[in-house]
């Protein structure tokens, strides 16, 4: 899949999500399509391997090869007798897991393709035991990305580093004396990219860790509502950031 087409893909999705604050509820499951969709694109993208389990309990290693809005493409399995099992409506269990976070759910073989791989169905929901709806990847073992904002309607200035990210918002590990509490908002507020641009968005804090290992205050945010514009940019940077620690 292209990152264009992948950045349209979830953009389209957020308008049609627009005003959602759930960004740090603990649901267990992935429900939202467009949310599957991206979890499913991330195990892609991280050559995850995974495995498929049977009815009899016995587990097979496949990966993702590819993604579309109808199914998902695995790769064949080694195992002779586990390959004929796998056919038109068959139901197969899937467990995987992406920087040591499960992702799992159950889902029917659609067809093999003319060369032996599997079409398999969409899943309704994946089992992932997170904090957050959306992944959250750190970006302190990337490069300290600047972060500077205003307490709204003050004077107090808050200036940091960007500890981890996602979709839904990001943790900032805070240097600045700036009183901070939940439900504080930050704006405006500014986060100086890779390529030396700078994103403007607003958060909403809703969570504050001190901790004492060299007076950093982390502070959990979530984004307050953005244009379209600065969610591609916030896309493409957390593209590029994944593509970056994996080569790592």
């Amino acid at each position: 899949m292209s990152f264009l087409s992948n950045v349209k893909s979830l953009l389209s999705s957020e308008e049609d999500n627009k005003g959602s604050s759930k960004f740090n509820e603990n649901p267990n499951f992935i429900q939202r399509p467009s949310r599957i969709k991206r979890s499913l694109e991330t195990l892609y993208e991280a050559h995850v391997h995974i495995a498929i389990i049977f009815d009899d309990k016995t587990e097979h290693t496949s990966r993702v090869l590819s993604i579309t809005a109808e199914h998902i493409l695995f790769d064949q399995l080694n195992n002779l007798a586990a390959h004929k099992k796998m056919v038109k409506g068959y139901a197969i269990q899937v467990h995987a897991k992406h920087h040591a976070v499960p992702l799992n759910f159950s889902t029917t073989v659609l067809d093999k393709t003319s060369d032996g791989y599997y079409l398999v169905a969409i899943p309704s929901k994946i089992y992932h035991p997170e904090k957050r709806s959306f992944f959250r990847m750190s970006l302190s073992e990337i490069e300290k990305y600047k972060f500077n904002s205003m307490v709204q309607f003050s004077e107090n200035s808050v200036s940091g580093y960007i500890y981890d990210i996602s979709y839904g918002g990001l943790s900032i590990a805070m240097h600045s004396e700036a009183y901070i509490k939940k439900g504080t908002v930050l704006s405006p507020a500014s986060i100086t990219l890779k390529n030396g641009n700078t994103l403007h968005v607003e958060l909403t804090v809703r969570s504050i860790n001190k901790t004492q290992r060299n007076g950093v205050t982390r502070i959990g945010c979530e984004f307050l509502d953005m244009d379209s514009s600065t969610k591609k940019s916030l896309h493409k940077f957390i593209t590029e950031c994944e593509r970056e620690r994996s080569k790592k």
